[in-house]
């Protein structure tokens, strides 16, 4: 699953790491919409899909946590999460 997702996973090691946040709209494009072949920039970015509402739903709530999703992602094993 390493070479999946790489918009997601480079923005996700950002925030981990403290280079960016998720403080702008922006920013929550980069991480959640970057992957998806329907998502280009500057095009109808008012519009949000189920699935962009859904994750970053999860993500504010702390259901979704960034460094498991990202470890997983990377080939980990949920029970290798700290």
């Amino acid at each position: 699953m390493g070479v999946d997702f790489p918009a997601f996973r480079n923005k996700a090691r950002e925030v981990l790491n403290g280079v960016s946040g998720l403080g702008k709209e922006e920013d929550w494009r980069a991480l959640l919409c970057g992957d998806c072949p329907f998502y280009h920039h500057g095009e109808e970015e008012n519009e949000e899909c189920g699935s962009y509402r859904l994750l970053r739903a999860l993500i504010e709530a702390g259901a979704l946590d960034l460094r498991e999703a990202l470890r997983i992602l990377e080939g980990g094993h949920p029970e290798d999460v700290e």
